[in-house]
């Protein structure tokens, strides 16, 4: 485990609006959809809401383990937390508006899910391997983002719209921000991200399913990102910005 290199507290300001902002009186827009269509976007923005909901596990789970490092991280993961709760909550304000199921059910079917960290513990057990991990997590995410504009777009919402694409901004912010904290606390490890990636790599297509991690839930078959596609293309990307 490695020991603590410094303590940063100062969280900066946003550089999107939150979702109270960009969802405010949200109604979810009068659009016919077939009962396959309405299923498959219920699917999708409960995942959503789970995709975010679970950085506050990672969050405690961090603090409470691993107390030498943990301070170390708080500059770029106080921040990090601060926009994926505004992001679950956002979603589960679409959520919400979408099923007719109330925001308190919805963030209780949320809550009552028990995580499982130990596939991930010979990551979280090295700092400069966590920072690497969560920026691979942020760098898909941002991509899966990227891939639903369209999709959000044809809602016609200006709301929805603006959601999807103020929620990208923030993924690529985080990415950007643990890659920086990183080759800023570990230059003397930069070379070894490829071999970490792949190590990364193998826990997320090999574990059975997701179990509350946050992070690494790309292993199931309806993922928008191909596995290939993130060892061919994803993954040179973070080893290419890592050496920058």
């Amino acid at each position: 485990m490695n020991t603590t290199r410094t303590i940063e507290t100062r969280i900066p300001p946003r550089s999107t609006p939150d979702a109270a902002v960009v969802l405010a009186n949200f109604r979810f827009p009068d659009t016919k959809l077939s009962s396959i269509e309405r299923t498959e976007w219920k699917e999708i923005l409960f995942d959503s809401i789970i995709t975010e909901y679970d950085a506050r596990r990672l969050y405690w789970h961090l603090k409470t383990k691993y107390p030498t490092y943990f301070p170390s991280l708080v500059g770029v993961l106080n921040p990090w937390l601060r926009d994926e709760i505004d992001h679950a909550y956002g979603f589960a304000l679409i959520y919400s508006s979408f099923t007719g199921i109330s925001l308190d059910q919805v963030t209780l079917e949320a809550e009552i899910r028990n995580p499982d960290f130990s596939a991930i513990d010979s990551i979280t057990d090295d700092t400069f391997k966590l920072l690497i991990m969560l920026a691979y997590d942020e760098i898909i995410t941002t991509h899966v983002y990227h891939r639903s504009i369209e999709k959000y777009d044809k809602f016609e919402s200006p709301q929805l719209s603006n959601w999807i694409r103020k929620t990208k901004k923030d993924e690529i912010n985080h990415f950007f921000s643990f890659i920086e904290k990183a080759k800023k606390s570990f230059p003397e490890r930069i070379n070894e991200t490829a071999s970490i990636l792949e190590e990364i790599f193998a826990i997320d297509f090999e574990k059975p399913n997701y179990s509350g991690t946050f992070v690494l839930d790309h292993n199931t078959p309806d993922f928008p990102i191909q596995k290939q596609e993130i060892r061919d293309s994803i993954i040179p990307t973070i080893i290419k910005k890592i050496n920058s």
